[in-house]
């Protein structure tokens, strides 16, 4: 695969671990196993805030937004697991799991090779300006 190709595969997977992980939380704590009314926004505010911080920049494609969402889909891949330890709710851990391993894994891609493209034409522009 070309470079360009890696950036767009990254960028794809990103958005749709994010993407995935946002309704999959979504669904299942309003729709799928409704937790008590009373919980019901603190469990939505601690679980599906933390999302909303990258949103904006991964939409726009910003590397540095890329590069530190990484972290937000660690935190999710640990919840992940944390839910798949109960057998009740293992469904949604290995939901959980997969969609944060593809938005790490896509994260990883674009940032990598989209870093690389842009210390290339860094590169490039500074030898052109001498």
């Amino acid at each position: 695969m070309t470079q360009i190709q890696l950036i767009k595969l990254g960028r794809v997977l990103t958005l749709a671990g994010y993407f995935g992980l946002l309704i999959g939380l979504f669904a299942w704590h309003l729709l799928i196993e409704p937790a008590a009314k009373h919980l019901m926004s603190i469990i939505i505010l601690l679980q599906i805030g933390p999302l909303m911080f990258p949103l904006m920049g991964l939409l726009k494609g910003k590397l540095y937004t890329h590069a530190w969402s990484m972290y937000v889909a660690i935190f999710y891949f640990i919840i992940g697991v944390w839910y798949a330890g109960h057998i009740d709710d293992r469904a949604i851990g290995l939901y959980v799991i997969f969609t944060s391993l593809t938005f790490f894994l896509g994260t990883l891609l674009y940032t990598r090779f989209m870093g690389k493209q842009v210390n290339a034409q860094n590169a490039a522009n500074d030898n052109s300006e001498n």
